[in-house]
């Protein structure tokens, strides 16, 4: 079978990595980032902030145009720039940003690419959520872990609306990665 998967997030970090295997494995392969993979790929990529309405609004009409919608979503984006601190740093601005970034991504990727999976009659969604979302660090990720929290709770029940329609969801959540993001936190 020919799969077609859309990584999103997918030009740094544990992302790379996830496009790199993905390319062995053969298929298409679509990656969504902010900024451009650094070196040549095989990939296609779609350049779009996924942390607002208008990328998602340009990532889903290519989906389907281009390649008729996908296989497997692996949603990958997400992070924290948040200072430490604790609660009381944390405004409304930077609460909205971590649900812009960790959560709405995967909900308006789902909502707009997930009918042409259950279409296809089968399909697998994974969401990238985070050890934090039960293990917060409060002092600089409040806000991170509370939405990653939420993102794990939406990933669970979308998957008991959609798996009868042999579609999976599923959650993973890695602990920590050395990553340029994690690192940055850590200098926080």
């Amino acid at each position: 079978m020919h799969w077609q998967r859309i990584l999103v997030g997918g030009t740094k970090g544990a992302g790379k990595a996830i496009a790199d295997r993905f390319l062995r494995g053969g298929g298409t392969v679509i990656i969504t980032a902010r900024s451009a993979p650094e070196e040549e790929t095989e990939s296609h990529f779609v350049r779009a902030d996924v942390s607002t309405s208008e990328g998602t609004t340009k990532v889903i009409p290519e989906m389907l145009d281009l390649f008729k919608g996908v296989d497997i979503i692996v949603h990958n984006v997400g992070g924290s720039s948040a200072p430490s601190g604790g609660f009381i740093t944390v405004t409304d601005e930077r609460w909205q940003q971590a649900i812009n970034e960790n959560l709405f991504p995967a909900v308006r990727l789902d909502r707009g690419l997930l009918p042409s999976t259950i279409e296809r009659g089968s399909g697998v969604i994974i969401h990238v959520s985070s050890i934090q979302r039960t293990l917060p660090l409060y002092h600089s990720t409040l806000a991170y872990a509370a939405v990653k929290a939420a993102l794990t709770n939406y990933s669970k029940a979308l998957s008991n609306e959609v798996s009868p329609k042999e579609v999976r969801v599923v959650t993973v959540s890695p602990g920590f990665r050395e990553t340029a993001a994690a690192t940055r936190m850590f200098e926080r």
